[in-house]
């Protein structure tokens, strides 16, 4: 990693959104898929658009690889990072923005979790079909990256 873009990383993010360490970066080296493994450059782990802005925009003036994860459940090798390229999490964002319950329409953001959708819209007699196995800790973002699905899921 060059110094200007570990500054650039430095100054995009606050020092604990940023993973550059060697023990640190290892949960990150694989995905479900656990066959196979590579250490990443560097984790970011953004909490605002602004942050992932401020990344995306470091990545590409640096010529720098990335690969967006979220929680790192999928058994298809999607979030595998590079070894010069940098990890995106889209985990810190966690929230449910709105639900309407008449038009069927939650609007999430990425990180949120199968099953924090399906219990957000329980009172209203709804769920979230998509039941890959990892419906505890998955999440929206991954899903749709991934075309997950799973057991409760109609053609």
């Amino acid at each position: 990693m060059t110094p200007s873009f570990l500054a650039a990383l430095r100054a995009a993010l606050p020092a604990s959104a940023l993973l550059i360490e060697t023990e640190a970066l290892r949960p990150y080296e694989c995905d479900g898929l656990s066959a196979y493994r590579q250490v990443p450059l560097a984790v970011c782990l953004p909490e605002t658009i602004e942050q992932v802005q401020a990344v995306l925009h470091a990545c590409r003036v640096h010529g720098v690889p990335v690969v967006a994860r979220g929680a790192g459940t999928g058994l298809s090798g999607g979030a595998l990072p590079l070894a010069d390229g940098v990890v995106l999490s889209l985990a810190r964002f966690n929230r449910i923005l709105a639900i309407d319950a008449d038009n069927r329409l939650a609007r999430v953001q990425p990180g949120v979790r199968n099953l924090a959708i399906s219990e957000a819209v329980a009172p209203y007699g709804l769920y979230y079909a998509p039941d890959p196995s990892s419906q505890i800790a998955c999440s929206i973002g991954g899903n749709v990256a991934e075309n997950s699905g799973g057991v409760h899921c109609l053609k």
